[in-house]
């Protein structure tokens, strides 16, 4: 059996698929994203490349379309052949539950974009507010489309079902290093987009993988925190890309370049923050 899968017993009488699924739904979640997620984040990549006809294509299409037809369907289809369709609900549930502390509601919507600020400030980088309203409003109809359309459903699988039920076997660390793996390769062909050199790619899948770590810390942190809301990870997964990617909110409050070192260092005092807040809950 696989050692990074944790599952629920099941009896000795099932074979087949199912069978093989309920007991190692980790595995068969992984086979199908590499089969069917892996090929259509490639697209771009092989088009940029000439590798297939067409010409560049952009990746966000295909990013948006490995989580919502291939990634979230595979977990919920796992979930139900290992656990039931009750579990499925449950998950589901948790993808809209609200409920949790007024704290963490201002927490996951605001600390990541302000602590990001901060440092960036105390690092030397001017402010740029010349037209706040404008930026702050614009800032947040992204994220909240961000949420809706990607990163909701992405820590549904992520978080909810994968990380979720690592942490339920292997604990909250080893967890969230296990889960870093695949959450990273799966966005690994966006590597494969621009020039290739070996260096080039070993650098971008290395930051991935840091990036992963430190993302799955500072979500499970938040899942803890939040009751187990889902849809606290969606927003603190949107509001870590609008404080560290070029061209949203914080990169055009900031003067002085793409923010990214700077929403890392936030990351971390975050995720620091709120492992102190939530110790010794599970």
């Amino acid at each position: 059996m696989s050692a990074t899968d944790a599952r629920r017993p099941v009896p000795t009488a099932a074979g087949g698929l199912r069978g093989r699924v309920a007991r190692r739904p980790l595995t068969a979640f992984l086979v199908l994203v590499a089969v069917v997620g892996w090929p259509l984040m490639s697209l771009p990549a092989l088009t940029t490349h000439g590798v297939l006809p067409g010409g560049p294509l952009p990746q966000e299409p295909f990013a948006l379309g490995t989580t919502l037809l291939v990634m979230l369907p595979a977990a919920l289809w796992v979930t139900a052949v290992a656990d039931g369709r009750s579990a499925v609900r449950v998950l589901l549930r948790r993808a809209v539950q609200w409920r949790f502390g007024a704290g963490w509601w201002a927490a996951v919507l605001l600390a990541l974009p302000v602590l990001t600020l901060a440092v960036g400030v105390a690092a030397g980088q001017g402010l740029q507010t010349g037209d706040l309203l404008a930026t702050l409003a614009s800032g947040a109809l992204s994220v909240v489309a961000a949420v809706l359309l990607v990163h909701l459903w992405e820590e549904t699988v992520w978080a909810g079902f994968f990380q979720g039920r690592l942490e339920r076997r292997h604990g909250f660390l080893a967890a969230a290093a296990l889960t870093a793996v695949p959450f990273a390769a799966v966005h690994l062909p966006l590597a494969f987009i621009g020039d290739l050199t070996p260096g080039g790619v070993g650098l971008a899948a290395g930051g991935l993988l840091v990036l992963g770590v430190l993302m799955r810390l500072l979500v499970g942190a938040t899942v803890r925190g939040a009751a187990g809301s889902l849809l606290a990870a969606g927003i603190v997964h949107a509001t870590f890309n609008a404080s560290n990617n070029e061209g949203n909110l914080v990169d055009d409050l900031l003067a002085g370049g793409q923010p990214t070192l700077y929403a890392v260092v936030a990351a971390v005092l975050f995720t620091a923050g709120a492992l102190l807040a939530v110790r010794g809950r599970r």
